[in-house]
């Protein structure tokens, strides 16, 4: 797994790039690093970039441990766009997006980076 992790100070967008496949533990410890740094708002509104991530590990029990972690973040009320490029991303994004509508996020799913960031804006 590969994380980039950009500041959009123009939009005040954190851009967040995932590779390769997922590792649920990684995922956690990075994130967890990344907030606990006072110099990211824990509310930012987030683009993870998804287009070249392998899918191929994420379940719905993988997103239900995803959310139970998000859930502990305490991120406000960040809107979150989530932009992938395969069909296979865009179902398990929207399956994603459905499993967490309890949260006080935002969250949507895209197909292209501006229409992603036009909606974060």
């Amino acid at each position: 797994m590969s994380l980039e992790f950009t500041h959009d100070s123009d939009n005040n967008i954190l851009i967040i790039k995932i590779k390769d496949l997922v590792n649920l533990e990684e995922l956690k410890i990075a994130f967890s690093k990344l907030f606990s740094n006072n110099d990211i708002p824990i509310d930012i509104n987030t683009l993870y970039d998804l287009q070249d991530m392998d899918f191929s590990n994420i379940d719905a029990e993988f997103e239900k441990r995803l959310i139970l972690f998000r859930e502990s973040l305490n991120r406000g009320n960040a809107k979150i766009a989530c932009v992938v490029a395969s069909d296979v991303g865009y179902g398990m994004g929207r399956m994603y997006e459905t499993l967490s509508e309890h949260l006080p996020q935002e969250l949507h799913i895209f197909r292209s980076i501006d229409e992603a960031k036009n909606w974060l804006k």
